[in-house]
Order: C-alpha cells, then structure tokens, then sequence
C-alpha cells in the first residue's frame, strides 16, 4: 500500500465513525494489541475528543507493564487515560463461570463506567473483519442460536473497523512507524477462537482467499434480516403478568411460523440472560407442546394451560410481602362457595406444581387468609367474571358465546355480549357494542383511561375500534385462533395486551357451543 491508500483508509474511517456516531466524545477502549492501537492511531486523523481506556485483567505477569505502556501512548498522542485492575480470574472462580465470558462481561462494565465519567457519546472497540469472520464461523459450530456476527453498533459500543482486515491495519501501524504489543495468549490454540485463527482460517484462506470477507458480509445481511424480524417476533413473545416468574402466552408463539416462532424463543432466553443455543430454542419449542424440561442453571420450564413458565431455581422471583410464609401441608381456605385445600386452590387457578410450594400466603395457624396476587380476588378477576356472565347471555341466545365489559377509574361503564345473529350485523361483537355504549355515556369520543374486558381476544376489526379509542389496556380470557388481532394477524398493540384471565371457563363455554353446532 502507498501513502494514497493510507490516507484514503483515514478518510474512510473518519466517515464511517461521522456515520455511526455524528458527534460527541468518545472513549476507545486501547488493549495495545495491534487492531486497537491502529484503531486509537485512525483517531488522531478526526477531530474528536478522545478518552482511552485500559482494563488490567491481571491474567499475565507482564499487565501491569502493558498498562504503563497504554498510558504512555495515550500522553503521547494527547489523550487523556483511564484504567482499572482487576483480578478476574478469582472473580470468574467465585462465580463458578467462564474465565472468557467473565472477562468480557468486567470489560464492559468498566468501559461504561468511563463513559458515563467522561460523558462520551460512545464506547469504540476495536473489532476486525478478520474478528467478524472468526465469530461467524465459531457461533456456526458451536450451534448458537442467536443473530450471526458482531454488530456494528449496539447501545453505545461502537465497531468502527469491522470492515477494514488486520493485515491492512498492520501494514497502517507500519507505515505509522508504531509498535504495538503481542498477546502470548493468542497463541492458545486450546482456545476455540485461536484454534480457529491459527489452524482453521489458514487453510481456509488457501483455498478460498475472500472468506473473511464473505463471512463477513454474510454476517451483515443476516443482521439487516435481524433489524426487519425481531421486532415482529418480539411482539408475539408476549408476557402473562399474573405470574411472578416470566411466563408467556402459548398461543401467539405456536400460530407463527416456525422462523419467527424461534426468534421469539431466543429472546425469551435472552430474556434470562441465557446462552440462545439452537438445542435449548428446539427444546423450548417441544415446551411449547406440553413437554417439561430444565434448562442451564436450574430454570424449570413447564407449560399449564395457555401460560409457558420459566420458573428460576429459587423462590427470589416472588416480591417481598411482610408478615407472609410458603404453604405448608394441611393449609385451608375459606371461600364463598366453602373451604378448600389451599393446594386446591393454587391448582384451580392454574399454578404450576413448582410454585405452589413457594406461593406466599398469610394465615393464622393453617387458615389461610390471604394468597399473594389470587385472593381475595383482584379487580381484573371481577371484571372478568362480568364478562363471562355476558358471554353466558349470549349462549343461551344463540350467539357466539363472548362477553365484553368496559371499566374506567373502576366504574364499569358498559356491558354487551355478541349481537352478530340477533341483529343480522357482522360487526355487532361484544367489545365493539360495549366500546359505543362506553363513548354514548361519556359523551366522548376516546376513553384513553379504560380498560376492555374480553373473553376472547380481539379480532383486526375491534382491535382498530380499541385503538381509535385510545383505551389503556386490553384484557381477554383465551386466544382467538381463528382470527385473532395478534395472535394470527400479529398486529402490534398501542395498549397493554394481557391475555389468559378466566381462560378455562372462557374456552369450556365456547366448546360446548361449537360442539352443538355440529
């Protein structure tokens, strides 16, 4: 390369970073290896101000020197420094975890913590092509189930040189006239990402010589097909806020095609922080199904009725609730219609085996008064039963049997059930009958503060009707598998969604009227 190319890759770089970060201060997290000494060097060449930052891994005798040698740089070039030590390795064995994984994770933490000192508008690490390359190939193998390759910006940590090759920023360093310093680890080949550097790409490259470039480019149209896709599957992944544990709606997951289905299962993973491997998403899927299984760390996960629970190792997920305990054998509770055993109870409204026995009660010896989050009865249980009466009327009438209500600062303001035959109209559903009532009586055209109960999820044509609304939440008994608004058209809520209140009763009503209707 002449001084041309050298000046063009400056050039080159200084535009892409404008692209990715317009403005702002920056920290760039410096190794001394060569790709991030190249990287702070390619900084000198743009006007931004600059902080480097060092982390002493104190892995290696010679860190601490490496340290020094960062910081000497970094004056030199006028930079201002900062730089932390910590032992990771005792911290990666207290925790019983990856020495990689830990270091990675202090990294980080560090990093942000300088930028938040310095109030830096990004975090630039470092990485190459030939670094994009090798984790594509390595997350192939190793059967990771998660989006392909090094992103290029996620939050504020920026990869301002994951186009450019290390051989092009070495021969920068060259013509530079600036050193840099050799990792002795890198050359561990019982490492599986130096295996792949030293055994595997060389003879790679022989044969195919544009491969990291292929695998990388790959890994980019995979990410542009991340950035179109996620965000659809996330909104299938829906959450089931009854349950003190993450638990997700069945039903949306099981409707959508399988490519998208797994996604949702990645970030459900994700969601627990959690490795997204492929064999735990194939597992989750088989979950979805009814087959109960445990994943790393002791997560239970168990599918009871429309609800599939990831039930953590311990009890912790439970809010703290004073003057509680855990259900003891023999416990009873007293309920309208009589006593039951408590046991019973948590099973009749749909608790999963595992957290019965770490369900927080308060009692007075074995007579239990109260039961966090099921009784006494919160009001969406309450609303949701007048819906159920509505949807009652409409069965005995012949009519699908859905009922709807409409509550606002805890006034019921309408109660409808479907009027499709009655009145010879097929837009005379429930909601849609409660939500004019509703306006009618408001003399308004929008409820932004109501709540709409359900018994069977919106269909597209009242889902718009609840969106011109404006209303605040949206709570429904059992999914519509035939044309439910998300669940089969996947349409995104601009309210609260929740599903599941009462979906027992909700599904029984509806299959005793479809089965005399055959």
């Amino acid at each position: 390369m002449d001084p041309q190319d050298f000046a063009a890759l400056e050039a080159r770089f200084a535009h892409h970073l404008t692209r990715l970060v317009p403005e702002g201060s920056l920290v760039a997290a410096v190794s001394g290896g060569g790709d991030s000494v190249a990287l702070l060097l390619l900084l000198t060449a743009t006007p931004r101000q600059v902080v480097v930052a060092h982390l002493d891994h104190a892995l290696r005798p010679e860190s601490a020197a490496e340290a020094r040698w960062v910081e000497a740089l970094a004056r030199r070039l006028g930079y201002a420094f900062e730089s932390d030590r910590i032992e990771v390795a005792r911290i990666a064995q207290e925790r019983g975890e990856n020495l990689e994984a830990t270091a990675r994770e202090l990294r980080y933490v560090f990093l942000a913590k300088v930028a938040k000192k310095h109030r830096a508008q990004a975090v630039l690490t470092a990485h190459t092509e030939d670094d994009q390359a090798e984790t594509v190939l390595l997350q192939l193998v190793q059967g990771t189930g998660r989006g392909l390759g090094i992103r290029p910006k996620r939050g504020k940590v920026v990869r301002p040189l994951l186009e450019i090759s290390r051989s092009t920023l070495r021969a920068y360093l060259r013509h530079k006239g600036q050193d840099w310093l050799e990792d002795v680890s890198n050359a561990d080949v019982s490492m599986d990402r130096n295996y792949l550097r030293l055994e595997v790409f060389p003879r790679l490259k022989a044969r195919f010589p544009q491969v990291n470039t292929t695998l990388a480019r790959f890994a980019a149209i995979s990410q542009l097909d991340d950035e179109a896709l996620d965000p659809l599957a996330a909104q299938i992944l829906l959450r089931d806020g009854r349950w003190p544990c993450p638990a997700y709606r069945v039903a949306p997951l099981l409707q959508a095609p399988s490519g998208l289905r797994r996604r949702a299962l990645r970030q459900m993973l994700e969601h627990i922080q959690l490795r997204p491997e492929t064999a735990w998403i194939l597992q989750l899927e088989r979950a979805l199904q009814g087959e109960a299984f445990t994943l790393p760390e002791g997560w239970q996960v168990r599918r009871r009725d429309g609800t599939l629970f990831l039930i953590p190792p311990t009890a912790t997920a439970f809010p703290p609730w004073r003057g509680s305990r855990l259900p003891q054998p023999g416990d009873q509770i007293e309920l309208p219609q009589g006593r039951m055993r408590l046991v019973d109870f948590l099973a009749e409204h749909g608790v999963p085996p595992e957290l019965k026995q770490v369900w927080p009660v308060r009692a007075v010896g074995q007579q239990v008064q109260e039961v966090w989050n099921l009784w006494p009865e919160e009001e969406d249980l309450e609303h949701m039963r007048s819906a159920l009466a509505q949807a009652q009327k409409a069965f005995k009438q012949g009519e699908v049997p859905i009922g709807a209500v409409v509550v606002w600062d805890g006034e019921v303001l309408a109660q409808a059930h479907n009027q499709v035959e009655q009145n010879q109209d097929a837009t005379a559903h429930a909601e849609f009958i409660a939500l004019k009532q509703a306006l009618a009586l408001e003399r308004s055209k929008v409820l932004p503060g109501a709540t709409v109960y359900v018994t069977l999820e919106p269909c597209p044509m009242c889902f718009g009707a609840l969106a011109e609304a404006q209303v605040r939440r949206v709570v429904y008994a059992v999914e519509n598998l035939k044309a439910g608004a998300v669940t089969i058209h996947r349409l995104n809520p601009p309210f609260a969604w929740e599903g599941g209140w009462l979906e027992r009763e909700s599904a029984r009503l509806l299959r005793s009227f479809f089965a005399q209707k055959r």
